[in-house]
């Protein structure tokens, strides 16, 4: 019974090899989406404004008065409204 492993050869043990790595990243891959890593999940521009207050008002953070004026701040075209009360903004 010695030495019955090395009669297959090295193209048996690229097979192994090869079956092995893919086991194992299915097994990954299937434990990361039962997770909910966000393994290839769109998430949200965090760069757009308006798509960030859709989402704070979405989750709750912020009213329904509060959303709309933000809202209309923002898709304001003159230039001088998105500056009005922000915070750190020292006039005087």
């Amino acid at each position: 019974m010695m030495g019955w492993a090395g009669d297959i050869g090295w193209a048996g043990w690229t097979v192994m090899a090869v079956g092995m790595s893919a086991f194992w990243a299915l097994v990954i891959y299937l434990v990361a989406t039962m997770l909910g890593t966000g393994l290839g999940a769109a998430r949200p521009d965090e760069t757009d404004p308006l798509r960030l207050l859709e989402s704070r008002f979405a989750r709750g953070d912020i009213d329904a008065d509060e959303f709309t004026a933000r809202r209309q701040v923002l898709t304001q075209t003159d230039g001088a409204a998105g500056h009005r009360g922000r915070r750190g903004d020292f006039r005087g």
